[in-house]
């Protein structure tokens, strides 16, 4: 008899065959899990540093340069731009002057000096003039005219352009021109007879002219030869060197008035001196080392030229009094041999410049105050 099968029954069957199979599944056999050993750990191998060879050095080569014509480009023109002028007058506000002109801050020092000074020997030669005998009136023209005069050169300095050189020129030509005055009238009173000398209103007179005519002098020589400070310095000490020699060679050369002899040579001397080194310094100006030497061989000369004193010991008839002339003589010489000495050492050519260098005053003053009075000094910065 043939069945006939329905959904229902495949169905069971299908879920019997899985029930079945998850059965066997799960009473399969569980194993453990299996343990491997850690990998073995070798050393590090070094290996040698690889074998640096020397750079292998090539000749560079050379390539000749090639030349490119130049291009012209016109030039461009632009306008000229317009500046407001400065003002070109002395102590006024924007004024301005080179360095190289201007006068330096030492030279009026010096000048400040020189200048109270001729301010006080002038207060003295109007008290001499006027006769005046009370020392509290005679104190006032000296002490007024000296704090005038400082005034004075202030007032200049502030609203006048000095120029490099002038007032040292103006301070070295008072300088030499009162020592002028003072020679004169001791050349008056050595000459004079007895009762006939200059009173001191005469002689304080010559020398008040001849200060104010070398202040005048040295004016004009400063404004247009613009004078190096050191070419004052060479004036200086040929003006001491030719009344010195000259003074001495008179007194040797004179007879039995080797005093009037020897008073009016040095005054020549003096004026032979200013002269020749003011002229010589348009020519060359030594440094102030070179001087420095022409000083020492002047006194060097001086001295070695008074051997000539010993050979008179063993004459009866001689007269040592004309060892002078080689003493006058020999010092000038003596003098010219240092300052080639000098000029050798330093170089100088000769050709020194006349700007760009500040003056230093020859002497500084210093006053002090003592019980009843005052002590004044002078120090040389030679």
């Amino acid at each position: 008899m043939r069945t006939s099968s329905c959904p229902s029954t495949w169905l069971a069957r299908i879920l019997g065959g899985l029930t079945a199979l998850c059965a066997s599944a799960a009473s399969a056999q569980q194993y453990p899990q299996q343990q491997y050993p850690q990998q073995q750990q070798y050393p590090q191998q070094q290996y040698p540093q690889q074998q640096q060879y020397p750079q292998q050095q090539y000749p560079q080569q050379q390539y000749p340069q090639q030349q490119y014509p130049q291009q012209q480009y016109p030039q461009q023109q632009y306008p000229q731009q317009q500046y407001p002028q400065q003002n070109t007058q002395p102590g006024q506000p924007g004024h301005q002057s080179s360095p190289n002109d201007t006068r330096g801050d030492g030279e009026m020092v010096f000048l400040y000096v020189t200048g109270g000074l001729y301010g006080v020997g002038t207060g003295i030669w109007i008290d001499a003039i006027a006769g005046v005998k009370d020392p509290a009136i005679a104190l006032l023209p000296p002490i007024g005219l000296g704090a005038g005069a400082l005034v004075g050169t202030y007032l200049v300095d502030r609203f006048v352009d000095l120029h490099r050189g002038v007032p040292s020129s103006i301070s070295t030509g008072l300088m030499l021109g009162a020592v002028e005055g003072m020679a004169i009238s001791a050349t008056q009173w050595q000459h004079s007879d007895k009762g006939k000398e200059w009173s001191f209103a005469a002689g304080s007179t010559v020398t008040f002219l001849s200060a104010t005519g070398g202040g005048a002098a040295g004016a004009l020589f400063g404004e247009f030869v613009r004078p190096n400070p050191r070419s004052l310095g060479l004036i200086a000490a040929g003006a001491t060197f030719g009344a010195i020699s000259g003074t001495a060679i008179g007194a040797g050369a004179g007879g039995r008035d080797w005093k009037d002899a020897g008073s009016i040579t040095g005054l020549v001397g003096y004026n032979v001196g200013i002269v020749g080194a003011g002229a010589l310094s348009l020519v060359w100006t030594p440094t102030w080392n070179t001087q420095k030497y022409m000083w020492l061989g002047y006194g060097a000369g001086a001295v070695a030229s008074s051997l000539v004193y010993l050979p008179y010991a063993f004459i009866d008839d001689g007269e040592p009094r004309r060892g002078l002339i080689a003493n006058g003589i020999v010092a000038l010489a003596g003098a010219a041999g240092g300052a080639v000495l000098g000029a050798v050492l330093d170089g100088d050519d000769g050709q020194s410049a006349h700007r760009g260098e500040d003056f230093k005053a020859p002497f500084h003053l210093g006053f002090a105050p003592t019980q009843g009075g005052g002590t004044m000094t002078a120090f040389g910065t030679w």
